[in-house]
């Protein structure tokens, strides 16, 4: 009975530790974060991810002085997805964040525009 008991309570230690570090990515990524995107286009981006992995921010094109929201999120392994402006007129970023930096590629929503983009976390 005891060697039952011990095997749960080792088996709830595994289960709470594998929870908490999906977690501690998560809480990892929130935050203030700032980078640059280039190609077609160049331009400047700001964000702030949640707890919950909720991205809002902005992007400004230099080359045109256009500004436009960032909207989207990013998941505990570091998936980062947004679109700056409408998904019909705006940019698609897609890439991969860690602890303190991200990059990826860009794309307008007709594919005519590409490029690459990074940041780091303030």
């Amino acid at each position: 009975m005891k060697k039952g008991f011990y095997l749960i309570l080792i088996l709830l230690n595994f289960s709470i530790y594998s929870c908490s570090k999906d977690d501690d990515n998560s809480s990892e990524l929130a935050g203030n974060w700032s980078g640059t995107f280039s190609g077609d286009v160049i331009g400047t981006w700001s964000a702030t991810i949640s707890e919950s992995g909720k991205v809002t921010g902005k992007t400004v094109v230099t080359s045109f002085s256009i500004e436009a929201e960032l909207n989207g999120n990013v998941n505990s392994d570091g998936k980062f997805t947004a679109t700056a402006g409408t998904t019909s007129l705006g940019y698609i970023f897609d890439g991969q964040l860690d602890a303190s930096t991200g990059s990826g590629t860009w794309k307008n929503s007709s594919n005519t525009q590409t490029g690459s983009w990074s940041g780091i976390k303030k």
